[in-house]
């Protein structure tokens, strides 16, 4: 058995092709009948973005004793990132009440 490979004539296609193009002709919208413009805002307000920014401010200098004991009394690297995740400063949560599961497990011991 023997099969064609041919392509079909252009003028088998030409009415094909007519009715495509005429089909995306008639799916066109007219200029006229466009939807209506959104009214623009009234009053337009502007608010910067570094409108809050707050300059850096140096702060007291302290001995290094007293710094270390503030972190060991408030809870240590714990505290600070706990500070991080809820947004409230280390030093006003309550350091005698900690909810670290993980405090003290290892009493001293190496694993």
């Amino acid at each position: 058995m023997a099969i064609s490979h041919r392509l079909p004539s252009i003028k088998a296609l030409l009415p094909w092709a007519l009715a495509l193009f005429a089909g995306a002709a008639a799916a066109q919208v007219p200029a006229d009948a466009k939807s209506p413009q959104p009214a623009l805002p009234t009053k337009l307000q502007y608010s910067s973005a570094i409108g809050a920014y707050q300059a850096y401010a140096d702060q007291p200098v302290q001995s290094w004793r007293e710094a270390n004991d503030r972190v060991g009394r408030i809870g240590g690297w714990r505290a600070y990132a706990k500070e991080i995740k809820t947004g409230v400063p280390a030093s006003a949560q309550d350091a005698a009440g900690s909810n670290d599961v993980h405090t003290g497990q290892h009493r001293g011991a190496k694993p």
